[in-house]
């Protein structure tokens, strides 16, 4: 027990009143370091440098987990601060320099899909960097941007034509744009894009200007600091060249990838992992246990776990399902998977600890080795 003394009232409200006093400084710090960021972001945006600067952005950090140690405080703790705060920035920054870069000035872009979740992403985008958006969706709803009710006659009139409806219906579209045969960019944004290569095929043959893209965030995102756009080329470098200028003023990792590769990596990135997360909801849903009280007394792994799963099973499961269905991969991702719970449990079952802890052990090894190539969780 501490031989500090007992504060009185008094003591105690005076520190709580430094502790408020010490927040507000706080936050008139960050106040003040976000004025000096933005005096840097119109450097930036007047010169053409890019927003993100991984080796400044590292050494900030680094400093400031020096610094933390120095005083007696967890490294860690100044880390998750300055990312956050970096995080913060960029944003700021990069909603600065689309507003402020015309992009698309005295042109026009249509949104096939416009009233979908992504699709109204994917129009305010465009809204931003200067294009005028129309939008065709047969749903209802309201939006903010013109609708056009017959798009097929109307094509030639954009310059950028972007398929956002669901991954079933967009190859239909792609087939009827490849009739029409438009002279603009077109892309899709679909999750998957085997589903779609007879029409991405059908309008690469009839020399339309066309690639696939696919954002890898949902449409809450605002900020793109540390979000990735994948490119896939489906024989026409030029298309995806434009594609990724939609996107070069924001601080978006973009990736190019063909199509194959896009699908398997996809089985692993967004198969398995909705799999992995629909399964543990689902198992908990059907054990009878209650969340509530699961939630009280819970560890850190299932309360994080529960977080992740909880979320994917509020997605649309039709979507969810399309992408499980519509992957040639899933069966070889899943039979994997499959395999590796089978060998766990009856490790269990069977009292052999060594296959248990040899697994662990692997992926330990295996997953630490990606995270240090790959420079994941470093900036």
């Amino acid at each position: 027990m501490s031989n500090s003394p007992i504060l009185t009232p008094a003591e105690l409200l005076e520190l709580r009143q430094r502790l408020d006093e010490i927040d507000t400084g706080i936050i008139d710090l960050i106040a003040e370091r976000q004025a000096v960021v933005t005096t840097i972001a119109e450097h930036k945006l007047k010169t053409g440098l890019p927003l993100r600067h991984y080796e400044r952005e590292r050494e900030v950090i680094d400093r400031g987990m020096a610094r933390a140690e120095s005083l007696g405080l967890p490294g860690s703790v100044a880390r998750d601060i300055l990312e956050t705060l970096i995080h913060h920035s960029l944003s700021n920054q990069e909603t600065h320099k689309l507003v402020q870069s015309d992009h698309g000035q005295g042109q026009r872009a249509l949104v096939i899909g416009g009233l979908g979740r992504m699709g109204v992403w994917m129009s305010r985008y465009l809204d931003m960097v200067g294009y005028s958006v129309d939008v065709a969706d047969s749903a209802a709803g309201d939006t903010p941007f013109s609708r056009i009710e017959n798009w097929q006659s109307a094509v030639n009139d954009y310059n950028v034509i972007v398929v956002a409806v669901p991954l079933r219906p967009s190859n239909d579209i792609l087939l009827q744009l490849a009739e029409i045969k438009p002279t603009c960019l077109v892309f899709d944004i679909g999750s998957l894009k085997s589903p779609m290569r007879e029409g991405l095929d059908a309008m690469r043959n009839n020399g339309c200007r066309v690639c696939s893209v696919h954002p890898m965030f949902g449409p809450d995102e605002v900020g793109l600091s540390g979000r990735h756009i994948l490119f896939v080329d489906v024989g026409d470098s030029k298309a995806v060249k434009e594609a990724r200028a939609l996107f070069s003023h924001t601080a978006a990792d973009c990736v190019e990838l063909s199509l194959e590769e896009h699908d398997e990596v996809m089985a692993w990135v967004l198969g398995l992992s909705h799999l992995v997360n629909i399964a543990f909801a689902g198992a908990l849903a059907a054990s009878g246990e209650a969340v509530p009280l699961l939630k009280k007394i819970s560890s850190s792994t299932f309360s994080a776990q529960l977080n992740v799963a909880t979320q994917v099973v509020s997605e649309n499961p039709h979507l969810y399902y399309e992408i499980q269905q519509g992957n040639d991969n899933t069966a070889e991702v899943s039979r994997q998977f499959r395999k590796v719970l089978d060998e766990l449990v009856s490790s269990v079952v069977e009292n052999d600890e060594t296959v248990f802890t040899r697994y662990m052990a692997a992926a330990k090894q295996r997953l630490a080795t990606e995270k240090s190539d790959t420079g994941i969780g470093r900036r």
